[in-house]
């Protein structure tokens, strides 16, 4: 139509009832192809359209900006707001969905002959700001929230791992009180430098907590690789842990080939490694642990077996889910969750497998070398 017309907003009012599919689908071709754009599925793309819409007409139609109904208030652009948080939106992309609205309603009046002018904006826009300002105080809300969440589960990620060195720096304080005569200079310069190792462990861990508290949510693991030899990180481990071994009579093999090599963070593979022997030291008193590793096709895939009692077959399937603890063991349920998040975070992949009574391994996978982005890791 060649020349849209003023009218009066009462008018528009009926024209916006009459053609309200017209826009709901005007709005929704705007975004969707948005959303296919950025690679999203479209859920709840429309939903809370209609009531929105319906509010807009009848403030059109009593001439003047409505009350915000107890629905609107708490209901639909709230819920909007944090349901497009995790669908992947961004806060400018909600903002987008909603001039999609914007942009649909005039759309509409012209392709009727309309204008949308004067009171009619002003009382159509009033609506669609006060639908734009609770979806993204609501967006923002809940991406505060999660942020808070990453904070507080890295927190505990890290007063975890400080156990496993505390441990063993107190057996190896106790066993150094035993020898205070120093019968043997060379194991007590041994003890010595298991001491130094556990208490440097200690500071970079600490520092990890400093660095992380002024990074962004979302990056407790981000792993600074290099290529190096698998071996010789193991067996420091083995060494650093073993007054912990000791203890519960468990001896524990490196069985990892000296020549091979993984790319990968060694600090958070160091943890990585501490926590499944940890982990195995619950089931293996009086046992056998063994560390392994083989390389396949630019994969080194690691295992840590032991041949203790074995994981409760109810517990296998969510070892690894945070906070899932034996009941029959101490611990807090967060060490298998830290490996898999290191691991995942290097591109790998981690799996338990148990027989009862025969033990349990773990394996997970990483690589021996650089890769491309996105390039998969294959067993």
């Amino acid at each position: 139509m060649a020349n849209p017309e003023h009218c009066t907003v009462e008018h528009l009012a009926e024209v916006f009832r009459e053609f309200q599919e017209e826009i709901i689908s005007e709005w929704r071709l705007q975004a969707e192809q948005m959303l296919a754009d950025l690679h999203l599925d479209r859920p709840t793309i429309t939903d809370h359209l209609p009531d929105i819409i319906a509010e807009i007409i009848r403030d059109l139609a009593l001439g003047r900006e409505g009350a915000l109904s107890a629905e609107h208030l708490r209901g639909s652009p709230p819920v909007h707001g944090v349901q497009r948080f995790h669908d992947g939106l961004q806060l400018g992309e909600v903002v987008t969905e909603y001039n999609f609205l914007r942009n649909a309603f005039l759309t509409i009046a012209e392709r009727h002959g309309l204008y949308v002018v004067g009171d009619a904006s002003r009382i159509m826009n009033h609506r669609i700001d006060e639908a734009v300002r609770m979806a993204v105080t609501a967006f923002a809300a809940q991406e505060a929230l999660i942020r808070k969440e990453r904070d507080n589960e890295h927190l505990a990620f890290i007063a975890h791992d400080l156990r496993t060195p505390i441990n063993a720096v107190s057996l190896l304080v106790e066993e150094l009180k035993q020898q205070v005569d120093f019968d043997s200079v060379e194991e007590a310069h041994e003890l010595f430098e298991i001491l130094h190792r556990n208490l440097r462990r200690l500071e970079e861990m600490i520092k990890r907590v400093m660095d992380t508290a002024v990074q962004p949510a979302g990056s407790s693991f981000k792993p600074e690789c290099r290529t190096f030899e698998l071996w010789p990180l193991v067996q420091r481990l083995i060494r650093d842990v073993s007054p912990i071994a000791s203890k519960s009579e468990i001896e524990v093999i490196n069985h990892v080939a000296p020549a091979l090599t993984v790319y990968a963070d060694a600090g958070l593979l160091s943890q990585v490694f501490q926590n499944l022997l940890g982990n195995a030291f619950k089931y293996a008193a009086r046992g056998k642990v063994c560390v392994s590793a083989r390389e396949k096709e630019g994969t080194v895939t690691c295992e840590v077996h032991d041949n203790g009692a074995g994981i409760p077959l109810e517990l296998l399937s969510k070892v690894f889910d945070k906070l899932t603890t034996d009941p029959d063991t101490e611990g807090t349920g967060l060490g298998l969750a830290i490996v898999k998040q290191i691991v995942e975070a290097h591109g790998g992949t981690v799996s338990a497998h148990s027989t009862h009574g025969a033990g349990a391994t773990f394996r997970f996978t990483l690589p021996s070398g650089p890769r491309s982005p996105g390039q998969p890791l294959s067993e």
